[in-house]
């Protein structure tokens, strides 16, 4: 069963220990130096076998990117916490930097609406609620979803929302890297990259290997992730057509070596932890983890811990009473 995050906090609260925890809170610049370095190592790697290896080894650095962009996707996020260095300028240049313009983004309009998700999880307030409010129940639910995501369409509109525009403008009013830092490093790396590509005959490549992986897979492995982190068993929930308010809740994973390195870098899969403590960084989450569970807390919650999130998204998508492919409004409305 489900579990309502408000209740998870009441009893984490009693559980943890405060000294304990007070412990957790200091950044690690040497664990960030060492992350960021493997994810160009991995960049490297990736496009010296795309530019310079033989076509049929071409699924690899497509593989490759599709990990690394979503990676830096997950320390922009650890980023916008501040997690990176105490130093907050210094945390965000690093990250705009390293992570965030590589793939067209600036920490600072990331962190504009993402301080929401954690103050109004579950409700229509949450500006990053997009994901896990999608409805996948079906096989055209859950087909329309991925193609919003894998054809790119999503992701092109997340982008003039999320980072184009007013929302650059607004965003860099509270940036605390320079507001021409990102822009600058966006058109520079992308451009050198693309030049690469061109220079070595394979200018195609630039879209099928980097931009593909950003605007469209990064997208539905987002969703993905998302939605088994806190979309309800029985989501979403109709009465007399109308569909009830979301109950707010959220999931860890204890996922296999792949699908962390796929999809949950930076130790994003200790999700409930880090909803309950956000001040912790990434490096420390796992002895949060380790200590709630010491504590008993997924005794009381055993619905919180989960071994996969793509397993756990398949499950919700055929969590069904009529298991007759009609998408999930219609199901609610023939009641």
């Amino acid at each position: 069963m489900d579990a309502q995050f408000n209740e998870c906090m009441k009893v984490a609260r009693k559980l943890v220990d405060p000294s304990f925890l007070e412990s957790l809170k200091q950044p690690q610049p040497r664990a960030i130096i060492v992350a960021t370095a493997m994810i160009w190592l991995q960049i490297v790697v990736s496009w010296s076998i795309a530019l310079l290896g033989p076509w049929w080894l071409l699924w690899l650095p497509f593989l490759i990117n599709c990990a690394v962009t979503q990676g830096m996707l997950l320390w922009v996020h650890e980023a916008s916490h501040f997690h990176l260095y105490s130093d907050r300028r210094k945390n965000d240049i690093w990250c705009d930097m390293f992570f965030a313009a590589p793939v067209g983004m600036s920490v600072a309009a990331y962190r504009l609406r993402h301080m929401s998700h954690h103050a109004h999880l579950g409700t229509e307030k949450d500006a990053d609620g997009y994901p896990y409010r999608e409805p996948i129940k079906g096989f055209r639910a859950l087909a329309w979803v991925m193609v919003k995501a894998l054809s790119g369409g999503m992701g092109v509109w997340l982008a003039a929302d999320k980072y184009g525009g007013s929302a650059r403008k607004e965003a860099a009013g509270n940036s605390l890297s320079p507001s021409w830092l990102a822009p600058m490093v966006t058109i520079v790396f992308n451009g050198l990259l693309f030049a690469l590509c061109i220079v070595t005959g394979r200018w195609y490549l630039y879209i099928l290997l980097w931009g593909y992986p950003i605007a469209a897979v990064a997208i539905a492995l987002n969703i993905v992730r998302t939605i088994a982190e806190h979309q309800p068993e029985d989501y979403p929930v109709y009465k007399d057509g109308r569909e009830q308010a979301m109950m707010p809740l959220a999931r860890t994973t204890a996922p296999n070596w792949f699908e962390k390195w796929l999809m949950y870098q930076a130790n994003f899969n200790y999700h409930i932890e880090h909803h309950l403590f956000p001040a912790i960084p990434q490096h420390n989450l796992a002895k949060l983890h380790r200590h709630l569970f010491e504590r008993g807390f997924y005794e009381h919650f055993p619905g919180c811990l989960q071994r996969s999130g793509f397993a756990k998204f398949i499950r919700l998508s055929r969590n069904r009473k009529n298991d007759d492919f009609s998408d999930s409004v219609q199901d609610a409305l023939a009641l």
